[in-house]
């Protein structure tokens, strides 16, 4: 049983009691209480009451009302006339106001302030990383959030051990646009205030949910999604789930049977055996059958190797495996540019069908629009800066790289038995066949 990782983030390495409590003033903001703190933010920390009043077009004491709850919270005091403004807490308030930007996207640059909150000493332990990082947001990314594979490795393997804390990733990830209110998640696991506001900050600390506020009517309600950029990933996958053909549809199939090219093999094989003549004349057949070093030919005759009779005397499904294990003694890469003349690039694009192992059968044109895998440097999903945002950039692929997948699917995994593939329509489909499920089925991913 592989050991549980420790979850090393604990809240109390920082003041996120206060933290905590001006949530739960924001969460409470009017329309009113935004414009006033947005007032005091440009203005200077002493600032005339009656002034204040005539800027927001309400009376001193609507002002004095609104100012109040800002007071408990020390940002602010009130002295004769005048309002005095906290130095240090209009800071945190001038990153806090973001959030309430109809432009606002809880994405990297949110959890790169979020943890200018923690004392800087603070953060290696939480996330072991090198005290010597030149920067630990960037080492934060390395580690973590670079690409969906890693940001998954993790998402699947973290502890956070409140069961609640897991369930409220869950409902907000199986919500309509992994988006959530969050008072639904107060009434659905029954927290306090207090206890949502908790939840919700150490979640943003583990990279899974961030809160942010959206305004309804005359008030500011908050709203809890996955950060952006993995949450405009998602969007991407659902967007391109690849759409099943009729189950009744009428395919013409290359192979009346999924293993039918091994079949065709098997049967060319037993005819050399008996008679050191094919049963057909087909190039392609024998060719694979030399390559595989099945047969050869002596004195313009053809006999079977030991190899070969190996080969026959194995289940259909293990001689499938036998030749999946060797691809490059069955493609002609002499189409296709260098960086693609390899194993990898095979195994990679064999990779992209995980996203339709269970469509039935697909048009490859549709296919293709989702396809995913890194073929190239060029055409790895990597979370990028672009200007002032960041984003998981998506591969673009070249004609060449689309053919190898093509290529990759019709020829070599349809002859191995892991799909079956024909025409629909005069157009080229594919299906994952249950062989294909058996091999491929554990490297399902986002």
């Amino acid at each position: 049983m592989a050991e549980v990782k420790k979850n090393k983030i604990s809240l109390n390495d920082y003041d996120y009691k206060s933290d905590i409590q001006n949530r739960m003033l924001m969460a409470e903001f009017t329309t009113l209480d935004l414009r006033f703190l947005e007032e005091i933010l440009y203005s200077p920390l002493k600032i005339a009451l009656p002034k204040l009043a005539k800027t927001l077009d309400i009376t001193e004491e609507k002002l004095l009302e609104t100012a109040k709850k800002f007071t408990l919270r020390g940002f602010l005091k009130i002295q004769g006339n005048e309002i005095i403004v906290d130095k240090e807490m209009r800071k945190y308030y001038e990153s806090e106001i973001l959030k309430f930007d109809e432009e606002f996207t809880p994405g990297m640059e949110f959890l790169q302030s979020l943890l200018k909150k923690v004392p800087i000493q603070v953060l290696p332990n939480w996330y072991s990383i090198s005290r010597t990082s030149n920067n630990i947001f960037e080492s934060l990314i390395e580690k973590y959030l670079l690409t969906p594979q890693i940001f998954q490795r993790y998402f699947q393997d973290i502890h956070l051990g409140d069961p609640i804390l897991s369930a409220m990733v869950k409902t907000v990830y199986e919500a309509p646009g992994s988006k959530i209110f969050g008072s639904e998640l107060i009434d659905k696991y029954q927290l306090s205030k207090e206890q949502f506001e908790e939840n919700m900050l150490y979640l943003e600390f583990n990279f899974l949910l961030c809160l942010n506020y959206e305004k309804i009517g005359d008030e500011w309600k908050e709203i809890v999604t996955p950060f952006q950029e993995w949450r405009d990933y998602l969007q991407f996958l659902k967007n391109t789930e690849t759409p099943s053909l009729p189950k009744n549809a009428q395919i013409e199939r290359c192979y009346p049977l999924d293993f039918g090219f091994i079949e065709l093999l098997s049967k060319e094989l037993l005819s050399i055996k008996k008679t050191s003549i094919p049963s057909i004349n087909d190039s392609n057949v024998i060719d694979t059958l030399r390559s595989f070093k099945f047969i050869d030919v002596t004195d313009n005759k053809f006999c079977i190797l030991d190899s070969g009779i190996d080969w026959l005397n194995m289940s259909l499904e293990n001689r499938a495996l036998f030749i999946y294990r060797q691809p490059l003694n069955f493609l002609s890469f002499h189409h296709f540019p260098p960086h693609l003349h390899s194993e990898r690039a095979i195994r990679e694009a064999e990779k992209s069908i995980t996203r339709v192992l269970d469509k039935g059968w697909v048009y490859f044109d549709d296919f293709i629009k989702g396809v995913i895998v890194p073929l190239s440097e060029n055409t790895t999903v990597m979370l990028k800066k672009i200007g002032k945002t960041w984003k998981y950039a998506l591969p673009e692929y070249d004609e060449a790289e689309k053919k190898l997948i093509k290529m990759t699917i019709f020829d070599w995994l349809l002859k191995i038995g892991v799909v079956a593939a024909g025409k629909f329509c005069d157009k080229d489909c594919f299906c994952v066949t249950p062989f294909g499920v058996s091999i491929f089925g554990a490297s399902r991913s986002f």
